[in-house]
This record gives C-alpha cells, sequence and structure tokens, in this order.
C-alpha cells in the first residue's frame, strides 16, 4: 500500500499547488483530524493557516504556509460519495498487521498523520481485527496498539461525522449499515 506522493515529485507538487484553502473551509490536517479554517494570517515569521479541530473547540493550530510538509498534511474533506467508495476500497485492501511492534507503531504513525482515507479504514481494521483475536485467545492487546486503534478510529469518527452531518458515536453504526447495504 503506498502512503500519499513522495515529497519532490510532480505528483506531491500538484498537491501542494491544490492546497490552497478559504477561512471558513473545513479540511482534514493530519492527525488532528478534522479542521475549520479559522483564519489565515501574516505574522512576523510568515504567512499562517490558523485551524481549529473541529470537536475540539478550544485548540489552535498554526501552519506556516511556507513548510511543504506542514502544509502537504492539509487536504480538503472529502464528499460523502466519496467516503462510501473508501469503505468498499478498504475492504478489498489486504489488513497491515506487522509483527515488529517498532515497525508497525511507525507504519500506524505514518497513516495516522499521512495516510489518505483507504489506508486509514484499513488501519482501524487492521487493528480492531487483531484485538478482536487477541481476546478471543484470553489476552489483552497492548496498550500502543489500543492507543493506535483508539487515535485511528477517533480519526475516522470525526472525518465521517463531519461529512454526513452525524455524531461521532453515530460513526461506527453508519460504517456497519454501509457495508450491511453492499
Amino acid at each position: 500500500m503506498r502512503f500519499g506522493p513522495k515529497r519532490g515529485t510532480i505528483e506531491c507538487v500538484v498537491v501542494m499547488q491544490m492546497a490552497q484553502f478559504s477561512v471558513d473551509d473545513i479540511v482534514m490536517y493530519g492527525s488532528n483530524g478534522c479542521c475549520r479554517v479559522d483564519a489565515i494570517e501574516q505574522r512576523d515569521t510568515g504567512e499562517y493557516y490558523i485551524l481549529r479541530p473541529v470537536h475540539k473547540e478550544h485548540t489552535k493550530l498554526m501552519v506556516p504556509l511556507d513548510n511543504e510538509d506542514l502544509v502537504g498534511r492539509i487536504r480538503p474533506v472529502p464528499s460523502k460519495d466519496a467516503l462510501k467508495d473508501y469503505i468498499k476500497r478498504a475492504l478489498d485492501e489486504p489488513l497491515l498487521w506487522i509483527d515488529d511492534s517498532n515497525e508497525r507503531k511507525e507504519t500506524a504513525k505514518h497513516v495516522l498523520s499521512h495516510g489518505t482515507e483507504v489506508e486509514m479504514l484499513v488501519l482501524v481494521r487492521t487493528f480492531y481485527k487483531h484485538k478482536e483475536e487477541i481476546m478471543a485467545a484470553g489476552k489483552k492487546a497492548t496498550s500502543s496498539d489500543n492507543s493506535i486503534l483508539k487515535a485511528a478510529q477517533q480519526h475516522v469518527r470525526d472525518e465521517f461525522s463531519v461529512v454526513f452531518g452525524i455524531e461521532p458515536d453515530e460513526v461506527d453504526d453508519f460504517i456497519r449499515d454501509t457495508l450491511e447495504a453492499l
């Protein structure tokens, strides 16, 4: 599975050129989830997007427009149809379980901060299935794996709740219903 455009490629330049956002746009920002562009401010150190996570109103993120890596983490929120398609596509992808815990954490960290919606759904599915298997064997998942699962689920719930206008705690049932309708 590929993790988005590689920096320094033409594909990345195109993504960066498309990443022009306006005040009040709802965007995805890496592991912070859905954010509203509150302002675009000029400061002594440069120009910044001021982002506020939709479900964490007291948090303010400042993203320098001249930082290609950070601006590259900002992307538009997908449409309803696109998200439904991503659910279907994620089912066709193999699970990502990696036995080496350090490599697993690094891969998950990358998906959480830079991954596509399909990669995020596969990550949730992989860690959820693994947790089910571990629990069925009478064991517990590691705290690290639980944290990754929780962060990925929060990201998915955040995005789906904003796009579909539902509460974050309704997203799991929505995804289940969408899968049953396939």
